[in-house]
């Protein structure tokens, strides 16, 4: 089992490269004629209008014809209070000049926006992969794999792949060592977003925790949850819902964050608009066969997408750091005081609120001893069909808090992710999850042949 609490400092040690390489990935806007000054009371306007919950969008982040549609859409829920701070009330009132907002995002935004900076060709400066499938028997050719992992499923130090889709509704396993044995299903969820590997009840067998969607549109339901599959005597599951009644659950996590000697849940409610959180599950189990899970608020705010546990202040408390998305873009980490509460502390605030923040794996890929970063980047655009752009890529970290841009691969459909030396040879291997792909290839393992050791 790999921990966790490493891999969360690291993300975070690496946060402010990644934000610096992100923020060079754009070549300058094209000159433009200078716009007409706007009034007063259109500054002003804005001013109010669009800082109630998040920081005031760029002009330039969004193509000229694609902001009347945005500003109209953002009006109507401000007005309705999505997305404001618990408590707050709408920041606009009903009659606020909307077109003013229009007027003053229309002179300043550009016609297009600017050609992205050609990342390097695939295989310059990167390591080679022998890529092999793993496909599961009798099915499609229309995978969601919402997630992949290498974990070791059995305790016996052999790492195996762990997938789940989310339209299928399938946790799986698959051998990396013998991919040409395909995938097969572990239980049946609704719609699973992540797994997590723990041993709940301490019985000495490893159990998965799979965050449930519930269901896959973007909704404000509360059909998601927390499922626990149990790892039984014969090798096989029972699923249990520890927590049900969520919004969207895309992870959960486990730790002991109140010392009293079992583990409790981390669990990152994303939602949608209207709910959405950050929880504690605090464990109050006498008897397993009916599992007690307290819930507790953490935090309000929808789009919570990651909830690694990591010491992150040394104080020998185990805390949650989280990524929240929507119009958040930041990164918090909630640290654990002694009365049993977290405090949360910001980390990162991207620059405007059209960031997209996602998951991200790290990892040593080229055995140099420090730590890079591997992402996916979907191929996906608001504003016609998509362009062919770097679907997996490498940030080589080649000096202390500097990366350099590296394209894996061009063209794929992934959203997820995982590395890991599967082969036990001395380097880094990847596990890629195919989504949404007209292709009877549900996962991919990526073995390393670069570097040996």
């Amino acid at each position: 089992m790999r921990a966790h609490g490493p891999r969360a400092a690291a993300v975070l040690a690496v946060a402010a490269g990644l934000s610096a390489v992100s923020a060079v990935t754009h070549t300058a806007s094209p000159p433009a004629a200078p716009p007409s000054a706007a009034p007063a009371p259109e500054e002003q306007v804005v001013a109010k209008a669009c800082t109630g919950c998040h920081a005031l969008p760029p002009p330039d982040i969004l193509p000229r014809a694609a902001w009347t549609a945005k500003i109209y859409e953002m009006a109507g829920l401000m007005m309705t209070g999505v997305g404001a701070p618990a408590g707050a009330r709408a920041a606009i009132p009903t009659d606020f000049d909307v077109e003013a907002v229009e007027r003053y995002y229309q002179a300043r935004a550009p016609v297009t926006l600017p050609t992205p900076v050609p990342w390097p060709a695939v295989g310059e400066h990167s390591p080679r992969f022998a890529r092999r499938v793993l496909r599961l028997p009798g099915g499609d050719a229309h995978p969601a794999i919402s997630n992949v992992r290498f974990l070791d499923l059995d305790g016996n130090g052999a790492l195996q792949v762990v997938a789940t889709d989310m339209t299928h509704g399938l946790a799986m396993r698959g051998s990396p060592a013998a991919p040409e044995r395909g995938l097969s299903v572990i239980a049946h969820v609704a719609a699973p977003c992540h797994a997590a590997l723990v041993d709940l009840d301490r019985d000495g067998r490893p159990d998965l925790l799979v965050a449930d969607l519930g269901d896959v549109p973007p909704a404000d339901h509360l059909k998601g949850s927390a499922v626990w599959l149990q790892r039984r005597e014969d090798g096989g599951y029972r699923t249990r819902v520890l927590a049900s009644g969520l919004p969207r659950v895309a992870d959960v996590e486990a730790a002991d964050f109140d010392g009293d000697g079992d583990l409790d849940l981390a669990v990152a409610a994303f939602g949608w608009r209207q709910v959405g959180s950050l929880l504690l599950l605090e464990n109050r189990t006498r008897d397993w066969s009916q599992p007690v899970f307290v819930p507790r608020t953490l935090d309000t705010r929808t789009g919570s997408i990651h909830v690694p546990a990591v010491d992150l202040d040394r104080d020998g408390r185990p805390d949650i750091v989280t990524v929240f998305s929507q119009h958040y873009e930041t990164v918090v980490a909630f640290l654990n005081a002694r009365d049993g509460g977290f405090r949360p502390e910001t980390i990162y605030t991207a620059p405007h609120p059209a960031w997209g923040s996602s998951g991200i794996d790290v990892a040593d890929l080229d055995g140099d001893g420090d730590l890079d970063i591997v992402a996916v980047e979907p191929r996906r655009s608001d504003q016609g069909p998509p362009p062919v752009l770097p679907s997996l890529v490498w940030l080589e970290q080649v000096a202390p808090g500097r990366f350099e841009r590296r394209t894996l691969e061009v063209g794929g459909r992934h959203v997820s992710v995982d590395a890991a030396d599967y082969d036990h040879d001395g380097d880094m291997d990847l596990v890629v999850g195919n989504f949404l792909t007209d292709t009877d290839s549900w996962v991919e393992v990526w073995e390393n042949l670069t570097v040996k050791k």
